[in-house]
C-alpha cells in the first residue's frame, strides 16, 4: 500500500500532517502546534468542552474529528473543503484522478482552499511514514503527492463556478494571477437567469435587514479565463467577493458542517437550526446577536423559497486576533422561481420534521430547543416580514428577471402565511382609521 501525505497549515503556522495509507486517513497534529497557547484555530469542532483539555484532544490520534469515517472519505473538516458538482468533475479531469479520490482532490486544490488553510505536498520520507502509520515498525511504499494545479480552486456548491481575480475591468483566472478574490457564478442550462435570480435574492435579503456578501452582476464577456462549461441563458455572471479574501492576506473561515464535524453528504440531516443556535450561544463573538441574524436569514428563506439553507450555507469567520463572527449571508437563492415547494433544508429543532414552514409551532420548538426568548425571535420575524412587504414588490418588478419569473416570485411571496397574516392586520388597521 502507498503512503501519501499533505502538510496542513493555517496561514504560515504548521498544524500537522494529513496522511493516507490504504483505508487509513488521519490528521496527525504536530505537538508544537498543540502546545502553543497562541495557536490559530482551524475549527470550532477541534475544541474540547474544557479548554484545559484542548491540547490533549489535539494530540489524540483516535479522535473521530481527525480520522476518516470510512469509504476513503477525509476527516469531516477536510471533506467539506472539496469542490462539488461540475467543478469537481473539472478538477478531477485536470488532475487525472477519479472524482471519488478525495485525498487527491484536496491535494489538487490545496493552495487555494476556503479560508486560510493550506494543504501542501509533504516531503515523504520513510521515517515520516513509519512514525505516522507504524510507530517506526514497518517499511512502507511511498507516493509523493504532485504539486497543486495551477487552477486548483475549491469552491462549494453545484453551480458552475470560476475562481477569478479582477484586473482593470476584466476577470482573469485565479492561481495564475494570485489567490482568487472573486467567485464567478455562471449561468446554467437548467435554470434560466440563475445569476440574476441569485443577485436579486441577495438584494431582497439585504433590504430585509440581513448582512449579505458583496456581489455584482458582470458581463460574461469580461471573463478572460478558459473553461469548458456549457452556459445557459444570460449575458451575465454573478461576481461574488470572497469574504475570506477581501483584505490583505487571507481570513480563515468555516461553515457549520465543519463546525459540527458533519460530513457534507449529511448537510441536510447532520443538525437542526436549533443545534446551530446552541453553538452560537456558546461562542464569544457570536452569541444571541448571531442567533437573531440566523432567524433573519431563515425568515428570508421562507419568504423567497430558498429551500437550500443547509449547514454548509451558514459560516463563521476567524479573525487573526481570535475573534469569531458570523460570516455574511451567501448562496441565498429564490428557488421558488424554478420549482414548487415550501419549507426549509433543516429541521427547526430535534425531533421536528424537515421542510417545515416558519410558523408559530416552528418558532416555539426552535426557541425551546435553543434556549432563547420566543418574544425576541417573533419580533425579528415580524420585522423582516414588514420590511419585505414594504420593499420587495417594487424590487422584484424592477429586477432583470423575466416577467414569468417575476410573477412566480410575487405569487410565492404573497402566498406565505407570514405575509398573508401581516397584510390582513394592515388592512384591519387601515379600516379602523377610515
Amino acid at each position: 500500500m502507498k503512503f501519501s501525505a499533505l502538510d496542513i497549515s493555517i496561514g504560515d503556522v504548521f498544524m500537522g500532517v494529513l496522511f493516507k495509507y490504504g483505508g487509513l486517513i488521519r490528521l496527525q497534529i504536530d505537538p508544537e502546534y498543540a502546545n502553543n497557547p497562541n495557536r490559530p484555530l482551524l475549527s470550532l469542532s477541534m475544541l474540547a468542552e474544557n479548554p484545559e483539555q484542548n491540547a490533549a484532544l489535539l494530540l489524540d490520534p483516535l479522535a473521530p474529528i481527525f480520522n476518516s469515517p470510512g469509504e476513503n472519505r477525509l476527516p469531516p473538516f477536510f471533506q467539506n473543503l472539496l469542490p462539488e458538482g461540475v467543478l469537481r468533475k473539472h478538477i478531477a479531469a485536470e488532475r487525472g484522478c477519479d472524482e471519488d479520490d478525495h485525498f487527491e482532490l484536496l491535494a489538487a486544490c490545496g493552495a487555494d482552499l476556503p479560508g486560510n488553510v493550506f494543504a501542501r505536498p509533504t516531503a515523504n520520507t520513510r521515517e515520516l511514514a513509519r512514525k505516522l502509520v507504524t510507530q517506526n515498525q514497518d517499511a512502507l511504499e511511498e507516493s509523493v503527492m504532485a504539486d497543486p494545479l495551477d487552477d486548483g480552486i475549491s469552491l462549494s456548491g453545484i453551480q458552475p463556478k470560476l475562481g477569478l481575480v479582477a484586473q482593470g475591468g476584466r476577470f482573469v483566472a485565479g492561481r495564475r494571477h494570485g489567490d482568487s478574490h472573486i467567485i464567478g457564478k455562471l449561468p446554467t442550462l437548467q435554470h434560466d437567469l440563475l445569476p440574476e435570480v441569485e443577485y436579486l435574492s441577495l438584494q431582497l435579503a439585504k433590504a430585509a435587514g440581513v448582512t449579505v456578501c458583496e456581489a455584482t452582476l458582470e458581463p460574461l464577456s469580461s471573463i478572460v479565463s478558459p473553461h469548458e462549461y456549457l452556459l445557459g441563458k444570460s449575458d451575465h455572471f454573478l461576481a461574488v467577493k470572497r469574504f475570506d479574501r477581501d483584505r490583505p492576506g487571507r481570513l480563515h473561515a468555516e461553515d457549520f458542517a465543519q463546525v459540527m464535524s458533519v460530513d457534507p453528504d449529511h448537510k441536510y440531516t447532520g443538525g437542526s437550526y436549533a443545534d446551530i443556535a446552541r453553538i452560537m450561544l456558546k461562542v464569544n463573538g457570536l452569541g444571541q446577536a448571531a442567533v437573531l441574524e440566523l432567524i433573519r436569514r431563515i425568515t428570508v428563506s421562507e419568504l423567497i423559497g430558498n429551500y437550500d439553507f443547509h449547514l454548509k450555507n451558514i459560516g463563521v469567520l476567524h479573525h487573526p486576533d481570535g475573534r469569531i463572527e458570523l460570516s455574511p449571508a451567501y448562496d441565498i437563492v429564490a428557488y421558488s422561481v424554478y420549482i414548487k415547494g415550501a419549507g426549509h433544508a433543516l429541521a427547526f429543532a430535534d425531533a421536528q420534521p424537515k421542510r417545515q414552514i416558519l410558523g408559530p409551532a416552528a418558532v416555539r420548538h426552535f426557541c425551546n430547543d435553543a434556549g432563547i426568548s420566543e418574544v425576541k425571535v417573533r419580533s425579528i420575524v415580524a420585522g423582516v416580514c414588514a420590511k419585505a412587504v414594504k420593499k420587495w414588490p417594487d424590487m422584484i418588478a424592477g429586477s432583470k428577471l423575466m416577467p414569468a419569473q417575476q410573477e412566480r416570485l410575487h405569487a410565492f411571496f404573497h402566498s406565505r402565511p407570514l405575509v398573508q397574516g401581516l397584510l390582513r392586520r394592515q388592512q384591519k388597521n387601515q379600516a379602523a382609521f377610515e
